[in-house]
């Protein structure tokens, strides 16, 4: 009699996932809520994203957005002006007024790079600085502020990194020169365990990537170096939670690990797609070994829609593509919120913002 009871619950069981999924065991299909949407700015491309409070911006290459993070409803993304601006960086201030970098077709145009935007109302204003010094370049790659001195700002440039201490009003230039060349120079991180030690990378001007670090807020530099066989650039990294020397490191065509501050590298993510990992971040923002990255597929000619997520940092990774297939997308950045009903990964593209719900 037991025999049979429990052949019996094994076959209504097999019966009920082969209902529930409505099809065979090797073909699986994904809940409607695990799927790529849509969801602003489709013409638009996006940045990145700045989370503050209860609050996500969106900077992108025609002006700013904000959307309130709001468990289990459809964001609505408000206008907060810069229309018509290439927006790539903005930081909040202390008080609560903004301050947006711009990046300009004229790296030495005369125009404005700067705007702020006060706290309590009112459009953006127009900031002169002495950034770029008197003739030289004025281009922003990217625009962040200390963790805990929201007066310390630091920028970069095409290969160069200027840090303000007195939130953007005057700055001044602490790694190479403001009008030294380079490629791309996109990664700029306050390290969450020590929050004084800063990290820049890109490409140089030779096509190689490039890694240094300050431990005193720019003082001085600390050069890691990144053998990638030839042309690359340093784009995004995360951080292990409980060890300062480990961390992972976003190029093209892989992501590598290090447990000795570099000193030595192995390998942590790759695939035939050669994948250019443009970002990478963590739920809510807290230091984790849950780890989530995405960029572009085929290298600079983009590819399908994904985004890879590692709950090991790094030992293991799982890669979730778009269906049907999106040709030619770069993901520029990730926003991920998990709460105890769902996980939903936001994705900052080159068409608008996408997201990408999992319900628990």
């Amino acid at each position: 009699m037991f025999y049979r009871n429990l052949h019996g619950g094994f076959l209504l069981t097999f019966l009920f996932l082969i209902l529930y999924s409505g099809c065979g065991i090797n073909d699986p299909q994904p809940r409607p809520d695990e799927q790529f949407e849509q969801i602003a700015l489709a013409q638009t491309t996006v940045n990145r994203f700045i989370e503050n409070g209860n609050l996500l911006y969106a900077v992108t290459e025609d002006g700013i957005y904000s959307s309130e993070l709001v468990d289990n409803e459809s964001p609505v993304w408000e206008n907060e002006g810069l229309d018509g601006l290439n927006v790539t960086g903005m930081v909040v201030l202390t008080g609560g007024s903004l301050l947006a970098g711009v990046q300009r077709d004229d790296q030495q145009s005369a125009e404005p790079v700067f705007y702020t935007k006060d706290a309590f109302g009112g459009g953006w204003e127009a900031v002169e600085t002495n950034y770029g010094g008197q003739e030289n370049y004025t281009w922003i790659n990217a625009l962040e502020r200390h963790p805990q001195q929201p007066d310390v700002i630091f920028a970069r440039g095409s290969y160069n990194a200027s840090r303000s201490t007195n939130g953007g009003e005057t700055w001044q230039v602490v790694f190479g020169d403001w009008d030294f060349a380079g490629y791309q120079a996109d990664l700029l991180e306050f390290d969450p365990r020590n929050t004084d030690r800063v990290w820049i990378g890109g490409e140089s001007a030779i096509f190689q990537p490039y890694l240094f670090y300050s431990d005193n807020q720019g003082q001085n530099w600390e050069e890691i170096e990144i053998d990638a066989g030839g042309d690359n650039a340093v784009y995004s990294m995360a951080f292990h939670p409980d060890d300062e020397d480990r961390f992972l490191l976003g190029i093209e065509g892989e992501i590598r690990t290090t447990n000795d501050l570099g000193e030595t590298w192995s390998e942590s993510y790759t695939d035939d797609s050669y994948p250019y990992i443009l970002t990478m971040t963590t739920p809510n923002g807290e230091i984790s070994e849950t780890v989530y990255a995405s960029g572009t597929e085929e290298g600079a000619a983009g590819g399908n829609l994904y985004f890879l997520v590692t709950e090991d940092f790094g030992e293991t990774w799982e890669k979730t593509s778009a269906e049907p297939v999106r040709q030619n997308m770069s993901v520029n950045d990730i926003n991920v919120q998990d709460t105890h009903l769902e996980t939903t990964i936001r994705l900052a593209t080159n068409r608008g913002i996408w997201s990408y719900r999992i319900l628990k």
